[in-house]
Protein backbone atom coordinates (compact mmCIF):
# COMPACT_ATOMS: atom_id res chain seq x y z
CA UNK A 1 0.00 0.00 0.00
CA UNK A 2 1.30 3.45 -0.89
CA UNK A 3 0.66 6.53 1.17
CA UNK A 4 -0.38 9.93 -0.12
CA UNK A 5 1.37 13.06 1.03
CA UNK A 6 -0.34 16.42 1.15
CA UNK A 7 1.62 19.63 1.36
CA UNK A 8 -0.46 22.67 2.21
CA UNK A 9 0.56 26.15 1.25
CA UNK A 10 0.20 27.95 4.57
CA UNK A 11 -0.50 31.32 2.98
CA UNK A 12 -3.28 29.88 0.81
CA UNK A 13 -4.83 27.93 3.70
CA UNK A 14 -4.73 31.04 5.84
CA UNK A 15 -6.38 33.26 3.26
CA UNK A 16 -8.82 30.75 1.76
CA UNK A 17 -9.95 28.82 4.85
CA UNK A 18 -9.02 30.59 8.06
CA UNK A 19 -10.26 33.97 6.87
CA UNK A 20 -13.15 32.73 4.75
CA UNK A 21 -16.17 34.63 6.08
CA UNK A 22 -18.67 32.20 4.51
CA UNK A 23 -17.11 29.25 6.35
CA UNK A 24 -16.85 31.20 9.61
CA UNK A 25 -20.47 32.42 9.27
CA UNK A 26 -21.60 28.84 8.75
CA UNK A 27 -19.62 27.49 11.73
CA UNK A 28 -20.79 30.34 13.98
CA UNK A 29 -24.44 29.80 12.98
CA UNK A 30 -24.19 26.07 13.70
CA UNK A 31 -22.52 26.67 17.09
CA UNK A 32 -25.22 29.14 18.12
CA UNK A 33 -27.93 26.68 17.04
CA UNK A 34 -26.23 23.82 18.90
CA UNK A 35 -26.02 25.97 22.05
CA UNK A 36 -29.80 25.96 21.96
CA UNK A 37 -30.30 29.41 23.46
CA UNK A 38 -28.63 28.44 26.76
CA UNK A 39 -27.27 31.72 28.12
CA UNK A 40 -24.52 29.83 29.99
CA UNK A 41 -22.93 28.95 26.65
CA UNK A 42 -21.00 31.74 24.92
CA UNK A 43 -20.20 31.81 21.20
CA UNK A 44 -17.56 34.34 20.16
CA UNK A 45 -15.83 35.20 16.91
CA UNK A 46 -12.83 37.36 16.06
CA UNK A 47 -13.82 40.46 14.13
CA UNK A 48 -12.30 40.56 10.62
CA UNK A 49 -8.76 41.92 10.58
CA UNK A 50 -8.13 41.49 14.33
CA UNK A 51 -5.82 38.49 13.85
CA UNK A 52 -4.19 36.74 10.94
CA UNK A 53 -6.83 34.01 11.12
CA UNK A 54 -10.49 33.87 12.00
CA UNK A 55 -12.01 31.58 14.55
CA UNK A 56 -15.20 30.73 16.38
CA UNK A 57 -14.94 30.02 20.11
CA UNK A 58 -17.56 28.30 22.26
CA UNK A 59 -17.35 28.48 26.06
CA UNK A 60 -19.37 26.75 28.76
CA UNK A 61 -18.98 26.43 32.53
CA UNK A 62 -16.99 23.34 33.58
CA UNK A 63 -19.94 21.91 35.55
CA UNK A 64 -22.20 22.11 32.50
CA UNK A 65 -19.56 20.42 30.36
CA UNK A 66 -18.98 17.67 32.91
CA UNK A 67 -22.70 16.94 33.36
CA UNK A 68 -23.82 17.18 29.74
CA UNK A 69 -20.75 17.12 27.47
CA UNK A 70 -21.93 20.42 26.04
CA UNK A 71 -18.75 21.40 24.19
CA UNK A 72 -18.17 17.87 22.91
CA UNK A 73 -21.77 17.75 21.66
CA UNK A 74 -21.43 21.10 19.90
CA UNK A 75 -18.09 20.14 18.35
CA UNK A 76 -19.61 16.91 17.05
CA UNK A 77 -22.57 18.71 15.49
CA UNK A 78 -20.64 21.28 13.41
CA UNK A 79 -20.28 20.37 9.74
CA UNK A 80 -18.06 22.24 7.29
Amino acid sequence: MKYARFVLNRRNVQSQLLNNSKILDNVERQCVAAAGGDDRIGVYRNPPGVTDRGNVVVTAPMGLEQRHGTLSRILGSVKL
